[in-house]
């Protein structure tokens, strides 16, 4: 093993280490705030996993403010740093969760069900003695807005019936529309008021929300159902448009309350990446609750939980370093690994003559739109029959997003696949179309059986880091939508059923980087290059299209979450491209490098989305 890859190896470790130290300190407000993993336990026996924020100066004696979170659809709990972080260094405390079928809480098989958010008030009123319980309050971001504004529908359902008391006095939706109407319960005669402190957190270009009558998320300050949000309290009377940002106080049934709609220039997803839309949340809890006792008013602008994620960052980067150092250690210094240890093929010269310059550009023109093409036909139609969001699954494939993602990535690598074969045999050059040892094909099945292996080892060790870090620090390798988090059985079992797809794609994508933009005489940076626009260029170019047209005029291209999950792999394949090229020039084939990568994407997947199916 080369010293510089000993050198990068310890470098790749030290990431992760840093990470960990600092991604905690920022996460417990440099130890003001201690952070706390709960489990809440159903009577019916399922659990919820979440995490509690508390304040240091929380106690019997001090008591404060509560605020749940709750994260959106396919997300985790950790979605909600920034608010838990923000809140918390201000004495709130908090809690988020991650809601059933999401992150570590359990797996129903009765579909999708939103009462998490329900059942941690419950748990926190019981359990809790430094919270002051006539100041809870509730948010969440998409899906878990509505988790968020179910919470309180049934909390005023049991008080209306007289079977309870209504535990939540105020709530903030983010990426959700609120409830513009009074609720009707089944044997409570009359409608009963929305008598509750509401804000609203709303996108300027949300992708599913505040489309009101005209469609348009843009319009939504204007909007008939905004200005009836804002009418429910009376001696307030305006028409026209809301305000952005105004706190309106009126009141209901002689009560006072507040209402406020905070619209922001972002989309959907950048709602729990926003500084904006956490210092909206901030400020509508300082307004409804005031400052907590024994903390002094921080402005809502002054944040720290971008530190927190870029020390998260720094341990994801942490990981993609460790993995080539790690897996070339074993090469080099095991006798078992070493037969993979192979020199790099010579690259054939296909591009000696103009007809084989056109082939080759055509080629790659077509590799570079054709898995944005088949996004909506595989996706939204054949996979997902057109539904608003994913939701095709079964007992044994229960992930309706990763259903999408995992039928796309195999069709994209079986179509990439025959057009690299079928633009080789149109060359009409029998001696160059067909050389499996330039392409890095040719492979003794002991070494495949060996790159197998040194995948799983390789990968398994990348976890035990972030495992390690988890259990130590309570942090795991993130940024924004890029999650790698830790999981249990019932992930581990999809990774299973799933990971094939995955190498399918990375095999046929290690191909075409070392088979396919490898020429000779081309610089390792030229082939680079072309290799990661080609791996983006059509996804961008979706992406483009569909948010332009949000921006311009309102208008929706595709359907959006389909869009939306596009988002992660605009970094992924790129990174995962120069990764495997890095193992093919150590190892002479496109395997170990592609399974290596297949095996940490296809479980970085599984671990982070949705599951409504269970095997268990």
């Amino acid at each position: 093993m080369k010293k510089a890859t000993k050198v990068t190896l310890v470098i790749a470790l030290v990431l992760c280490l840093l990470s960990g130290i600092f991604a905690s300190f920022y996460q417990s407000s440099m130890g003001a705030v201690t952070v706390e993993d709960i489990k809440v336990v159903v009577d019916d026996g399922r659990y919820i996993n979440g995490q509690v924020y508390i304040p240091k100066l929380a106690s019997p004696e001090n008591k404060l403010p509560l605020i749940v979170l709750s994260h959106g659809s396919y997300n985790n709990l950790e979605h909600q740093d920034l608010n838990m972080i923000e809140l918390s260094r201000r004495g709130f405390v908090v809690i988020s969760s991650d809601a059933y079928g999401h992150g570590s809480s359990s797996v129903l098989d009765t579909g999708l069900e939103v009462t998490n958010m329900f059942h941690i008030i419950d748990y926190a009123t019981a359990c809790f003695d430094f919270i002051d319980t006539d100041k809870i309050g509730v948010s969440g971001h998409s899906m878990g807005g509505q988790i968020a504004s179910l919470a309180v529908q049934l909390n005023f359902e049991r008080e209306a019936n007289g079977t309870g008391e209504n535990k939540i006095a105020a709530i903030c939706t983010v990426g959700y529309d609120p409830q513009y109407t009074p609720y009707e319960f089944e044997g409570v005669g009359e409608p009963v008021d929305v008598k509750i402190d509401w804000g609203v957190i709303a996108a300027k270009y949300d992708e599913w929300f505040f489309t009101g009558e005209t469609g348009d998320p843009r319009q939504y300050l204007s909007s008939d159902a905004a200005i009836s949000f804002i009418n429910q309290l009376e001696g307030v009377d305006i028409s026209g448009q809301v305000e952005n940002h105004k706190f309106y106080k009126g009141t209901i049934d002689g009560e006072e309350y507040i209402r406020v709609i905070n619209q922001n220039n972002e989309i959907h997803p950048l709602n729990h990446f926003s500084k904006a839309s956490c210092a909206n949340l901030i400020d509508f809890f300082y307004e409804v609750f005031g400052v907590p006792s024994g903390y002094a008013k921080i402005d809502s602008g002054d944040q720290i939980w971008q530190m927190k994620e870029f020390f998260n960052l720094v341990g994801l980067v942490g990981i993609f370093v460790f993995l080539f150092p790690f897996a070339d250690m074993l090469i080099c210094d095991t006798k078992f690994f070493g037969e993979l240890r192979q020199p790099e093929p010579v690259a054939a010269p296909r591009l000696s003559d103009g007809k084989k310059k056109a082939y080759y550009w055509v080629t790659y023109a077509i590799n570079c739109i054709l898995p944005a093409l088949l996004v909506v036909p595989v996706c939204y139609k054949l996979v997902g029959k057109e539904s608003f969001v994913p939701f095709t699954y079964n007992k044994w494939f229960g992930e309706p997003n990763t259903n999408e993602l995992a039928t796309w990535t195999l069709i994209v690598g079986l179509a990439l696949l025959a057009v690299f074969f079928i633009s080789r045999a149109l060359t009409k050059q029998k001696e160059e179309a067909f050389v499996p040892e330039y392409w890095g094909l040719k492979a003794s099945g002991r070494v495949i059986w060996k790159s197998v292996l040194l995948a799983a080892v390789t990968v398994f060790t990348a976890y035990v880091i972030l495992f390690t870090t988890d259990l130590i620090f309570n942090v795991d390798f993130r940024i924004w939508v890029i999650d790698m988090r830790v999981f249990n059985v019932q992930k581990l079992l999809y990774f299973v059923a799933y990971f094939p797809a995955w190498v399918v794609f990375y095999l046929v994508n290690s191909l075409l980087v070392n088979g396919g933009n490898r020429v000779e005489g081309r610089p390792e940076w030229l082939t680079l290059l072309l290799s990661c626009i080609g791996n983006i260029i059509g996804i961008g170019i979706l992406i483009f299209i569909q948010y332009h047209g949000i921006i311009a005029n309102g208008q929706f291209t595709f359907n959006s979450m389909r869009i939306v999950n596009l988002f992660p792999l605009v970094f992924l394949i790129p990174v995962g491209s120069i990764i495997s090229r890095r193992f093919f020039k150590e190892t002479g084939n496109i395997y170990a490098g592609s399974l290596i990568i297949a095996f940490l994407y296809c479980m970085m997947t599984v671990a982070n989305t949705m599951c409504l199916g269970t095997v268990l």
